[in-house]
């Protein structure tokens, strides 16, 4: 190692040299905060951000509002408004006037929701432009069912009675009236569920990059519930009724009941009666050429999910 090498070494190792490096930074860093510490006046462009926009309402400007604030306030406050520029809000609910197709905003009437947003650290001295135009145009609004896509696969004995919902069952969108009359419904992602033994509680995601960009809709995400519950089979034997026989006929019939199977929760099982059910043989239906009618299952509970006829068939004779 050379000499001056070796020498440079020990001057920056040395203390002395130490201190002053350190000395140095501290009178900076003083000389930074007593900057930073003064007031200053001057000029910043912020981009403008409209909110509580009605909903059908669509701005039609062309390019992004600004306005030039002129303000007068600690350096600390221009070196986080250089850093991180904030957006000043446009409230439509307070700030504008409607004229036509046309919003109109004035700095006198938005004045006081500036200040408040700047903070009371600083003093507004000049705001331009003093005017702002939002033109608009109308959209229609529609409310549209979710239609949930769900594959369900249940763990055995497990079901669900009163299927799988969404919530919210419909959403807002917002567009021109020829797009959004021809949608019917939104889908969800599809949500895929194996061995499902317990009650379903899942947020999705709405399927809504195939609609047209310009659509808007007011809500992304839905939850799908669903009550999953132990399910059993139950067997009970229900009456047969004859309907639409001629009042100068005698029919005889067999058999008189038949067995229906269901399928319904735990829960409900022991509530299913035979009353609940209703098989009906219509004799105007009857084959001439054949002694057997159709028996049709025409009334179940509520409280089972499934039912089917044992028996497909009834065989009559006529009788004088």
């Amino acid at each position: 190692m050379s000499a001056l090498k070796i020498k440079i070494r020990n001057i920056l190792r040395s203390r002395k040299i130490n201190s002053f490096l350190l000395f140095l930074g501290m009178a900076f860093g003083i000389l930074i905060l007593t900057k930073l510490s003064k007031d200053y006046t001057n000029t910043i462009t912020l981009d403008i951000k409209t909110v509580n926009l009605p909903d059908e309402v669509v701005i039609v400007n062309d390019s992004s509002q600004k306005i030039n604030l002129t303000l007068t306030t600690y350096g600390f406050n221009w070196l986080s408004y250089y850093l991180k520029p904030p957006k000043i809000e446009v409230d439509f609910n307070k700030d504008v006037i409607k004229k036509n197709e046309t919003y109109l905003w004035t700095s006198k009437k938005g004045f006081s929701n500036i200040n408040k947003q700047i903070g009371k650290e600083t003093t507004i001295q000049n705001i331009t432009p003093d005017t702002l135009l939002f033109n608009f145009d109308v959209n229609a609004i529609k409310l549209v069912p979710v239609k949930p896509e769900i594959d369900l696969d249940f763990s055995f004995g497990y079901d669900i009675m009163k299927g799988l919902k969404a919530y919210p069952d419909s959403v807002k969108i917002i567009g021109p009236e020829t797009l959004v009359s021809k949608i019917k419904f939104i889908k969800t992602q599809k949500l895929t569920l194996e061995s499902v033994n317990k009650p379903i509680n899942k947020k999705v995601s709405l399927e809504i990059d195939s609609l047209n960009p310009i659509i808007n809709v007011k809500t992304k995400w839905v939850t799908l519930k669903a009550n999953v519950e132990k399910f059993t089979e139950g067997v009970i034997e229900v009456p047969v009724t004859l309907i639409n026989v001629p009042s100068n006929l005698t029919i005889n019939y067999f058999p008189k009941t038949i067995k229906v199977s269901y399928y319904t929760s735990l829960e409900y099982f022991n509530k299913v009666k035979t009353q609940d059910f209703k098989i009906i043989c219509d004799f105007k239906k009857a084959d001439k050429n054949s002694s057997f009618l159709t028996p049709k299952l025409v009334s179940e509970p509520s409280l089972i999910k499934t039912a089917r006829l044992q028996q497909q068939s009834v065989e009559f004779i006529i009788t004088e």
